[in-house]
């Protein structure tokens, strides 16, 4: 995730240092492109990046909106409504996907967000920076004007994924009108229930906590996905990314587990820059991360031994310990299978969930 300002005067140009200034220092993960930047009047702190559209030499709106337009990232317009909204149309696609846009007027009265205020998290950014500036932030969705729970709201904050965003409506609407929603996880949850919501079983819930996907169900629930899983893999030279996809979507689907509770693969360093895994994570959307054999061989643990695997990368097993490697207090759920010259194993991590 990233973060953008632009803005248009003066003005506002001074408000969006304020707020580079008045931001908790840490890293956004990722940087725009040098080249975008190498002409523009732009700043670059705190995970944030200002960039002054006003000037003989700044990079055009429509560029910067193409540019920084993307999901997970926040959007933050200094300047009048209508500049943003205009801005914005051409790429408004759908809520699980749109990232998150606020706008604050340049003498930061009022912080608005626009766009992808529960699940991109626009609301909690204009609260966030209302708080930073002093401005008051205008939340217009009806579960929070009404004091009411919303569920793709606290999902964005708790880190869980909603599968399938076309049931978050339906949860929303019963509490606004009072209705009482079953709720069901497979991982503890610390903290006081919402009004209008009970724990239930998993045959009859209306939200669903887990990193399993039900079969059983005619009416599917809202799934909301812990990013629980951290997937080991090994494979041999040369090995294609179409080999690496067959077994990971055949493991995920003999055990039911959804591939958005994957949140990292796992390998030995020796495979770091193996073109297939490469690809394949990349298409995956899946972070990589790699170990040395001595790391891997000096884990605990019972794993699947091979003395072929041994002599080749000096570790009797990669899959199940690189994903364990790549574990904070995890444990073996699905243990080493293979096909083809790859192999796979999956860690669940520990789980924090709370209201």
């Amino acid at each position: 995730m990233s973060n953008y300002m632009i803005c248009f005067s003066k003005n506002g140009a001074a408000l969006g240092r304020k707020i580079l200034t008045a931001a908790p220092q840490e890293n956004s993960g990722s940087a725009a492109p040098a080249e975008a930047c190498a002409s523009v009047s732009s700043a670059s702190s705190a995970g944030w990046e200002l960039t002054e559209c006003f000037g003989t030499v700044h990079e055009s709106l429509a560029d910067w909106t193409r540019r920084t337009f993307q999901p997970g990232n926040n959007l933050l317009f200094i300047g009048a409504a209508g500049i943003a909204v205009r801005a914005i149309a051409p790429y408004v696609r759908e809520k699980q996907s749109d990232p998150a846009v606020v706008v604050m007027d340049e003498k930061a009265n009022w912080c608005i967000p626009i766009l992808s205020g529960h699940l991109g998290g626009a609301n909690l950014l204009a609260n966030k920076l209302a708080k930073m500036t002093g401005a008051q932030a205008a939340i217009t969705t009806a579960t929070d004007v009404r004091g009411v729970w919303a569920v793709d709201s606290w999902a964005k904050q708790e880190g869980l994924t909603v599968v399938n965003p076309s049931g978050i409506k339906e949860i929303s609407a019963g509490l606004l009108q009072g209705q009482t929603k079953k709720l069901f996880s497979e991982f503890p949850i610390s903290g006081k229930l919402p009004e209008g919501l009970v724990f239930s079983d998993a045959a009859s819930c209306d939200i669903y906590i887990g990193i399993h996907r039900l079969t059983d169900r005619k009416q599917e629930p809202l799934y909301l996905i812990p990013a629980a899983l951290i997937a080991g893999i090994g494979c041999r030279k040369g090995a294609q990314r179409e080999q690496l996809d067959a077994l990971f979507e055949e493991v995920l689907e003999q055990n039911n587990v959804w591939q958005q509770a994957v949140q990292k693969i796992c390998s030995i360093d020796l495979k770091k820059e193996e073109p297939g895994l490469l690809l394949f994570c990349a298409e995956h959307g899946i972070l990589l991360e790699t170990y040395d054999a001595e790391t891997l061989r000096n884990l605990d643990g019972e794993f699947t031994a091979s003395a072929f695997v041994s002599q080749v990368t000096g570790v009797d097993n990669v899959c199940e310990r690189s994903a364990m490697a790549g574990s904070q207090n995890g444990k073996i759920l699905i243990s080493k299978m293979a096909k083809n010259g790859v192999t796979a194993a999956f860690v669940l991590d520990e789980v924090k969930i709370s209201f």
